[in-house]
């Protein structure tokens, strides 16, 4: 039986061989043909062996591998038996100081020398010129020839290999003809402005195609920082707005096309900070007194997302247009300065085409959505400040609002569809929020509408989203319900004092519709399948509309006819909502507003000994006290304790 075993591992160690000689024999025809190939392109490469070897020399080392093959595997269990252990902290020292070692060499020592050369230069043509023996022909003429000196060596390096090398020098080369282009141009005035333009973006151009052939984002940047930096270092002082602006949309729109690598987050990050850098320099020229004047940084970052929507590389769509809108919003400070008037239908337009853009960015179902959710409820304000721009009245205004409200109901449906139901619930929120300002802007003046308008539309988004799966819409419940308690609770305290019958004014009628509204929209929130009504159950519920009743009760005796009367009735009303509150408790096994009513009844005490001895009438403060305490009584009495089988348990229902 060994002779056997034997026998098989020598065959099983020599199957193996066997297939790794079969390996080793194709990789070195791949080899061959990849030569071949290389030499076909008139690539330097090293001469090639006559021919590959035969399989005789891995043949003769058939007994040495099968010996070594058939050997058991060394105990690397422990550090005693093989020798190994683990690297030490002093070796992965040795491992980062070697790459930074290679770090420093392979760039540090480049930006240096690059440094130092034109220090060099510097100063050599700083004194020619001081001796008078460089004219400006001859120094354009130097700058140029350096130019090409520096881009011929790229090419060079790259030819024999070195891409990186070489693109770093041809990057140097642009900065070399960025520099001559400003001489010859606007500071010395040799050729025309626009020639000098025209040089620069034919090289950036060429870096640009060359960059995109061998996929290099590193030199598609450089490309693309010279042609947007073109204009400035051109430039004249004579330019203006819109003229600045329509170059640099076309060499965005131009680079958005071309850059389709969706690693490229370098290039991705010039595009944007680029725009942001045009519209900041277009914000700071003279406004044209044209009709788009107002309005031209606005479209041009809404050109710029629509640019990016349809011709950015698909990963990118949405992320890189809703960043183009964020600079939209410096459109509104620019046109907030215009001393003229505005036109209304050109802001609404402008602002309507911003909204639409935006709901198609967020739309959008790329790969990357980083911030969508702060997006869908941010970005539309940058549109409504757009269309704010200009003087608008309370129905316009009001009309904005709903218009853009109506924007994200269709948005949260379209996304519904698509069963995206956690963005369609965002969608929704802002829907609420929009219409809920809508809701204020329009009926502000009137008070009682106000509040009435708010509660209303509590309870309609309640009913939208009472089965929706996401909880974002519950905010939108919660921001309507908030703005009518408010506006009812303002209400109720800017009544004079002692001057009013209480439950009988128009701030009362306020407190109602409030009331009414946090009523129906708890029972519409309850009566769907929605994550709403498991976060807003019954105990939240009815915790807030007591809360409100409390409150709006206080409000309506803390000055209510005189105040000894007052006093006598808040204190008296304190106690009976306590008690109300426990047995409220008792009956719906909510343990929470037991403790708030028994709070409630003790406060009452409290304020009985501090305030009721103030009261001037013997008669009302003697029955104040009989009040709170017969409250009390029927509080304790609540919270009686009986013993049942010799047990003590609380009389709590």
């Amino acid at each position: 039986m060994p002779r056997e075993d034997a026998g098989a591992e020598e065959r099983s160690a020599s199957a193996r061989l066997t297939a790794l000689e079969a390996q080793m024999e194709a990789l070195r025809s791949e080899v061959g043909a990849l030569r071949q190939s290389m030499q076909a392109t008139a690539l330097p490469v090293n001469a090639a062996p006559a021919g590959p070897p035969g399989a005789g020399r891995f043949r003769s080392l058939r007994p040495s591998l099968v010996a070594a093959l058939r050997q058991p595997p060394p105990d690397t269990g422990s550090a005693s038996s093989s020798g190994a252990s683990a690297p030490s902290p002093r070796a992965s020292a040795d491992i980062s100081a070697k790459d930074l070692e290679s770090l420093v060499g392979r760039y540090g020592t480049l930006a240096l020398a690059a440094l130092v050369i034109l220090m060099a230069v510097g100063a050599l043509i700083k004194m020619a010129i001081e001796k008078g023996m460089l004219t400006p022909e001859v120094r354009v003429l130097a700058g140029a020839l350096a130019a090409c000196a520096t881009a011929g060596a790229g090419m060079y390096f790259r030819r024999r290999g070195d891409i990186r090398y070489g693109n770093v020098l041809l990057a140097i080369s642009l900065a070399i003809v960025d520099l001559v282009a400003w001489g010859a141009g606007p500071r010395l005035h040799l050729v025309p402005v626009t020639l000098a333009l025209a040089v620069v973006d034919a090289v950036a151009l060429a870096l640009a195609a060359l960059a995109l052939m061998d996929e290099s984002e590193f030199l598609f940047s450089i490309a693309l920082v010279g042609a947007l930096s073109a204009p400035f270092v051109t430039s004249d002082n004579g330019g203006t707005a819109l003229m600045l602006l329509l170059y640099g949309g076309t060499v965005l729109a131009s680079s958005l096309r071309a850059a389709r690598h969706p690693d490229w987050m370098g290039a991705f990050g010039i595009l944007f900070v680029g725009a942001l850098f045009y519209a900041i320099a277009a914000a700071e020229l003279p406004m044209s007194a044209a009709w788009y004047g107002p309005h031209l940084v606005t479209l041009f970052a809404a050109a710029c997302a629509a640019a990016a929507l349809l011709a950015a590389e698909p990963r990118w769509q949405s992320e890189l247009s809703r960043a183009y809108i964020v600079i939209a919003v410096i459109g509104p400070l620019t046109a907030w300065k215009a001393t003229g008037p505005i036109d209304s239908r050109v802001t609404i337009a402008s602002a309507v085409l911003v909204a639409g853009i935006t709901h198609a960015a967020l739309l959008g179902r790329g790969d990357r959505a980083r911030l969508w959710v702060e997006s869908a409820l941010l970005l539309p304000g940058i549109s409504l400040a757009v269309a704010y721009a200009a003087t608008i009245r309370e129905w316009e205004g009001a009309s904005v609002l709903a218009l853009w409200a109506v924007f994200s109901f269709v948005a949260w449906r379209v996304e519904n569809a698509r069963g995206e139901l956690e963005r369609g619930g965002v969608h929704l929120l802002a829907a609420s929020v929009l219409g809920a300002f809508a809701i204020a802007r329009l009926l502000w003046p009137e008070p009682l509408a106000l509040v009435a308008g708010l509660a209303g539309w509590s309870v309609v988004i309640s009913f939208l989203c009472k089965d929706e799966t996401s909880t974002y819409p519950l905010l939108g419940v919660g921001l309507s319900v908030a703005g009518a308690v408010a506006s009812a609770l303002d209400q109720l305290a800017s009544r004079a004092a002692y001057s009013y019958t209480p439950l009988m004014t128009r701030s009362s009628a306020s407190a109602l519709c409030a009331a009414l509204g946090i009523a129906v929209s708890g029972m519409v929130l309850e009566s769907g399948k929605g994550a709403a009504g498991d976060v807003v159950d019954r105990p939240v519920r009815l915790g807030v509309l007591i809360g409100f009743l409390i409150v709006w009760g206080r409000m309506e005796l803390a000055n209510a006819f005189t105040p000894d009367l007052a006093s006598f009735l808040l204190t008296s009303y304190y106690a009976a909502c306590g008690v109300a509150s426990i047995v409220a408790g008792r009956r719906l096994g909510i343990g929470r507003l037991r403790v708030a009513g028994l709070a409630l009844a003790l406060f009452a005490a409290f304020k009985a000994i501090v305030e009721v001895t103030d009261i001037s009438s013997v008669l009302l403060r003697v029955a104040a006290y009989g009040a709170v305490g017969v409250f009390l009584l029927g509080a304790g009495y609540l919270y009686r304790e009986n013993v049942r089988g010799g047990e003590r348990t609380a009389s709590m229902g």
